[in-house]
């Protein structure tokens, strides 16, 4: 997918590790959400089906999320183990996704990207970048959809 372009690029120059696993953390890495009024059902259809490159996979682990993981280069992988303290047993990824709870009548889907790094004692380190144009695409591909920006702090 294109949108991996930038993130990996970003990577190089340098990362920073966040808390795993909140909406909150995420936001404050530029991950984006927006409304909608309704179900958003054709969006995690069209993000499952874009994700079909070599070395990407649709992880779908509920109704209301759908993730795209792709396998960094060797090399990037390496350096992501190394520079993290992962492990070799569980590469890490690039993760692209979405995720939708439902809010009144309608529903919040946040769009986030992160590297997740497998950690040598079972969890995993999540890095969150900031970058401009990657947190604009995400903005433009939930207004595509249908949905409306939603403010935050």
């Amino acid at each position: 997918m294109r949108f991996f372009a930038p993130l990996a690029l970003v990577v190089l120059a340098g990362c920073t590790a966040v808390a795993t696993g909140s909406t909150e953390a995420a936001l404050r890495g530029g991950a984006q959400q927006a409304y909608f009024p309704s179900y958003p059902e054709g969006l995690f259809f069209a993000a499952a089906a874009t994700c079909d490159e070599p070395g990407q996979t649709v992880v779908r682990p509920s109704r209301d999320e759908v993730r795209c993981e792709s396998l960094p280069s060797p090399q990037a992988a390496a350096g992501l183990i190394l520079e993290h303290n992962g492990t070799v047993e569980d590469l890490p990824r690039y993760v692209f996704a979405f995720r939708g709870v439902q809010s009144g009548t309608g529903y919040i889907v946040t769009a986030d990207t992160h590297i997740r790094v497998p950690q040598r004692d079972g969890g995993a380190r999540l890095l969150r970048l900031r970058d401009a144009r990657l947190e604009a695409e995400l903005r433009e591909i939930l207004m595509i959809a249908g949905g409306r920006p939603v403010q935050t702090k």
